[in-house]
């Protein structure tokens, strides 16, 4: 077994001897977070563990005697969805609403408290993995830019998993929107195991990835803070013993060693529950989250309920012709809980909010009572179903000059918030051929088919304005060109 352990570059970073609390000013609102006064009661740990045929991403959530309730939500591909701020949610005049809008691409699971697409965390089912966790001494300031559509940072993390599919796609989105609401900083990782933290600092926003992060792993302080405290350990330079049953030695020690010391034979989900029970700090975590990305699987138990409940994502319908399904943490009875799911419903996303245990000062800062707020948070997404907001919807056609131009019609049709397209060509014959891998993010458009007349893929790429759609048709080795179709009235 090598004796040293990881090593990563010196930051310098000095963190601030009082503990702060983190304050979002927004306009006339202040958002003061309802986590947390003290370190000590910042306790969520994020790690990778990825060593052989295996790949577990592990959370867990610690919110110091909370007792967090929440849900498992399995959310569909081809759903429109349109972004929230938290000002916009938050505040009675809904001031900075998010302009951003999209169609997700890929299905998720992920684990929520405020309700639908403001998860916690989760990860999509192409392996894309994400999860956030507060600060407990470091003051996190979003970067600010007027021209990006704003969006509150846990809708964000469910616009990066019902849109990318690698680490470089995610982090790229990190500069395309401005992030809102309370200071968190993030894991994030895809199926091929390539991961990065995401801090904000001083107003940028600094990643650490590859060389730059020696232990995939991310906690309650900034990652160059956890690489400067670990010089002084054995391992990494220093002279003090990393002692597991030590609650003084460094999390983000600990978990180097176990991840060091794993051996591929052993069983790695179990193997990630050792760890996340490890990385306890004052108390049972609320909830402690295994995601097996090569087993397809997901594992989870809370303080309240021991058992480990498990279920796997290849079994999950993650079309959109049947609705989000939802399934409460604190079911008592352990084993594989897939048939428990049940469709999502307002009361149920309710009743969690309600029991969220935040502070009476929590309510009322954007003039709503705590009856509105939970309403308001509850009912966000339901305006993506109605027709006004759906600017794609329509049938499409190309104008023909000649009678030997090739004529395209597009035809999207929505039911409720779930998006169904086909595509039609006079050169091939008059029946429709559905899209697949349908994706839209601000009126950027995206499918593929298969050619009736040839059986190839072939991509599409549009540009929605107005009642104009600029397509670009390509096959793997084929390209059709570019094509404009004006909606029907």
């Amino acid at each position: 077994m090598p004796d040293q352990l990881p090593m990563g570059p010196k930051s310098g970073f000095a963190v601030p001897n009082q503990v702060r609390r983190v304050l979002t000013v927004a306009g006339s609102l202040l958002l003061a977070p309802f986590l947390l006064s003290s370190q000590a009661a910042w306790a969520c740990s994020t790690v990778k563990l990825q060593k052989g045929d295996a790949l577990v991403y592990g959370h867990n959530l610690n919110a110091n005697g909370m007792d967090v309730p929440g849900l498992v939500f399995v959310n569909k591909r081809a759903v429109f969805k349109q972004g929230r701020s938290w000002k916009e949610l938050i505040d009675k005049n809904q001031s900075s609403p998010s302009t951003l809008r999209w169609i997700a691409r890929y299905g998720s699971v992920t684990f929520n408290t405020f309700g639908k697409d403001l998860p916690d965390g989760g990860m999509n089912e192409a392996g894309l993995y994400i999860w956030e966790m507060g600060l407990g001494n470091e003051e996190v300031v979003y970067p600010k830019s007027e021209s990006l559509p704003k969006i509150n940072q846990m809708n964000w993390m469910q616009y990066v998993l019902d849109n990318f599919s690698t680490l470089d796609e995610a982090l790229r989105s990190v500069s395309e929107v401005e992030l809102d609401g309370w200071g968190w900083h993030f894991f994030l990782g895809d199926g091929n195991g390539d991961c990065a933290s995401v801090d904000f600092v001083d107003g940028k926003v600094v990643i650490h990835r590859g060389a730059t992060m020696p232990v995939p792993g991310l906690f309650n302080a900034l990652y160059d803070r956890e690489v400067e405290v670990s010089r002084y350990f054995k391992g990494f330079g220093g002279l003090y013993e990393p002692d597991l049953n030590d609650r003084n030695v460094p999390r983000f020690v600990k978990t180097a060693v176990m991840l060091r010391d794993y051996d591929p034979a052993d069983d790695a989900v179990a193997y990630g529950f050792r760890i996340l029970r490890q990385l306890t700090v004052t108390e049972t975590p609320d909830w402690s989250v295994i995601f097996d990305v090569r087993g397809g699987a997901v594992h989870f138990r809370t303080s309240r309920n021991q058992e480990v409940k498990s279920f796997s994502m290849r079994g999950l319908d993650f079309s959109n012709r049947t609705p989000v399904m939802v399934l409460g943490m604190e079911i008592k009875a352990g084993g594989d809980v897939a048939t428990q799911f049940r469709p999502f419903s307002h009361a149920a996303v309710g009743d969690v909010i309600d029991q969220l245990p935040l502070p009476a000062q929590f309510y009322g800062v954007g003039g709503l009572t705590k009856a509105e707020l939970v309403g308001r948070l509850t009912h966000h997404a339901d305006t993506a179903a109605l027709p006004e907001a759906q600017y794609f919807r329509g049938t499409w056609k190309t104008r023909a000059t000649s009678p030997q131009d090739v004529g395209w019609e597009v035809d999207i049709r929505t039911e409720g918030d779930a998006v169904v397209a086909a595509i039609t060509s006079s050169a091939g014959d008059a029946d429709s051929t559905p899209v697949e891998h349908l994706c839209m993010v601000d009126g950027h458009l995206s499918f593929t088919f298969k050619s009736k007349t040839t059986g190839a893929v072939m991509e599409a790429t549009s540009v929605l304005d107005g009642g104009t759609m600029r397509m670009h048709l390509r096959g793997i080795e084929d390209d059709l060109g570019r094509v404009e179709l004006r909606r029907q009235e």
